[in-house]
């Protein structure tokens, strides 16, 4: 399993069902306090953590690419588009941005030529249609990626994205199960509520968080892309 999977597509599918998998840890506890009494409690507690452990792996692996997606279409598409036009790395070589200068767009539009033999828009082709220019520019960013994905920085700003947006599409499912499971305690009283109620406010402070994250990494991905791809960051 390389570093990408494990720590932008498992760990936050672990993370993000770990507080479901607590309460339910503590569902188990009431449902099993006669064999807590006569097991004894340092059993019952080693019991209780490594039986945790075991489905927060299992669960965050195997539901890890169902996070994915659901974090893709409820967030990634919505916010860079599915054809990425909207992606801070396509914004960035767009003429109106401001993020970048003249000077240094000038110079990775000459390094594309040059390596790829493309042209990207000018800003009087921009103007004209700035939706096709967009599209032309998310296509070249497609082979910049290729083109510096031995970076090793690179592949980091990448995997920070990958976990802030993998973790909101675990943080979704995990609000789902522990809202049903609040549901579920209506009937039966298995918990305090307390409980469930700090179990869905830190996933949803932890979401925001990753939220607000989300757009940042991106854009520094996307600085630092360029930099690499003319070669501005080993110059420095």
């Amino acid at each position: 399993m390389n570093k990408y999977i494990r720590v932008a597509r498992v760990y936050p599918a672990i993370l993000g069902v770990l507080p479901m998998c607590i309460l339910l840890a503590m569902c188990i506890g009431e449902w099993l306090s006669t064999y807590q009494a006569v097991a004894g409690n340092v059993k019952w507690i080693t019991w209780m953590i490594g039986g945790t452990s075991l489905v927060s792996l299992s669960v965050g692996y195997l539901a890890s690419e169902l996070f994915r997606e659901t974090s893709k279409w409820l967030f990634q598409y919505p916010l860079f588009r599915k054809d990425e036009t909207e992606m801070p790395t396509t914004k960035m070589l767009m003429w109106e941005n401001a993020a970048m200068s003249p000077e240094y767009h000038k110079e990775i539009a000459a390094k594309v030529k040059d390596t790829f033999g493309i042209k990207l828009p000018t800003q009087k082709e921009e103007q004209m249609d700035p939706e096709k220019a967009k599209q032309k520019i998310a296509d070249v960013v497609s082979q910049i990626r290729q083109n510096c994905r031995g970076d090793e920085l690179l592949k980091q700003y990448n995997i920070e994205f990958g976990f802030c947006r993998n973790y909101l599409g675990a943080g979704v499912w995990s609000i789902i199960l522990i809202m049903s499971l609040g549901i579920t305690n209506i009937f039966c009283d298995w918990l305090s509520w307390w409980a469930i109620v700090i179990a869905l406010l830190i996933q949803l402070l932890l979401m925001v968080g990753c939220y607000l994250l989300l757009e940042t990494r991106g854009w520094s991905y996307a600085k630092y892309l360029f930099a690499t791809f003319t070669g501005t960051y080993k110059n420095k």
